[in-house]
């Protein structure tokens, strides 16, 4: 069994990381064709995270359907017959939408140029040294962050609709499996942890950034993760001495108690694992308490997300029938600035995309 499980891995796996490069690429291709001026144009990068959003929901449409086929591998390994029909699409995150996670390389990259307000080249060529690797760094952080949140997007969509699966077929105990044959560095201390657990909700197993753990079932028979989490119990010793400032492998009973692992509530992914005690720790909890997504949640996201683009569209319309350069207005408790330029039809183009599709998932009328 433990052959076939980690075949079935190797392959989720392969799977997985095509679908995060190719959205990963589709997505920096549209940041890319971006010029200097436009990631300080609200006009152009809320278009190009428009189309960037559709992307996206096409990505965890794929990595949901990714899910279920791993999931059913497992169930029919530990003898039970896959049931229940899995939505084709929810939404990842609670408390922001889609949209507004798309939008956070452009972000990212005004954070880091705010700091320099001297630097602001008119192109991305013939640049001197010093402005070279001052844009170099934001676009550098720009396409980190896209990455980070298409592999953590990616992962809880994967194991969510694989918990679903489990969950509609009768399955009511559920095991961490770690990979460590998935990460440059191997398992992190804090998965190998949580790895010694077991979750009776599927929504309570924590995860953490870039994490590539995935879901085993567990019935009253069968405990496949249990003796895979097993061969790797070298990872527990690692991460013991690691914790102690130790090279190699140590099974002191001093240095295991300072592996510590705690989990906190993220209001947009739920559990999170960090090191206890920890004083970095991602946390959004001001955006409010976190919730399971689900259908309900899909449905109001989209519905505020067709409320932005609505607005939106007016304001590009009022800034094409004014003549005026730039259009300034605020929204949702965010100030925006639309700007002429070259690029400012074809992101008008992108929200009213988002506008249309938005409208149908909704069904509302034209």
């Amino acid at each position: 069994m433990a052959d076939t499980i980690t075949a079935a891995t190797a392959a989720l796996e392969t799977q997985r990381r095509l679908l995060v490069d190719e959205y990963v690429r589709r997505a920096w291709n549209m940041w890319q064709s971006l010029t200097p001026q436009d990631w300080w144009n609200d006009a152009v990068t809320q278009g190009a995270a428009a189309y960037i959003t559709q992307q996206q929901m096409a990505f965890v449409r794929a990595m949901r359907r990714l899910g279920i086929s791993y999931a059913d591998i497992m169930l029919r390994l530990v003898g039970t017959t896959p049931q229940g029909q899995i939505p084709e699409y929810v939404v990842v995150r609670d408390n922001t939408d889609p949209w507004k996670v798309a939008l956070r390389p452009a972000d990212a990259y005004r954070s880091l140029a705010v700091q320099h307000p001297d630097i602001r080249p008119r192109g991305w060529d013939g640049l001197d040294k010093r402005v070279q690797e001052a844009v170099n760094n934001w676009l550098d952080m720009a396409r980190n962050q896209l990455q980070d949140n298409a592999d953590t997007d990616g992962t809880l969509a994967q194991n969510r609709a694989t918990a679903s699966r489990y969950e509609a077929s009768g399955i009511r105990r559920y095991r961490r499996v770690i990979h460590p044959e998935l990460s440059k560095s191997g398992t992190c201390g804090l998965c190998v942890v949580a790895a010694t657990n077991t979750f009776t909700r599927p929504d309570l197993m924590p995860m953490h950034n870039r994490c590539h753990c995935t879901v085993a079932p567990i019935t009253e028979s069968n405990d496949p993760g249990l003796k895979l989490n097993g061969d790797d119990l070298q990872k527990i010793y690692r991460a013991a001495a690691a914790a102690s400032g130790k090279k190699g492998y140590s099974t002191s009973a001093a240095d295991l108690t300072k592996l510590r692992v705690d989990v906190t509530s993220n209001s947009e992914l739920g559990p999170i694992l960090t090191r206890a005690q920890s004083e970095t720790i991602a946390d959004t909890e001001s955006l409010g308490e976190w919730h399971m997504p689900d259908m309900q949640m899909t449905n109001a996201q989209m519905r505020r997300m067709y409320e932005r683009a609505s607005e939106f569209n007016r304001h590009y319309q009022i800034l094409a029938d004014s003549g005026k350069d730039i259009e300034s207005f605020r929204y949702d408790g965010r100030n925006y600035t639309f700007k002429s330029g070259p690029h400012l039809k074809q992101a008008w183009d992108y929200v009213r995309s988002l506008l249309e599709y938005s409208r149908g998932w909704l069904g509302l009328a034209a």
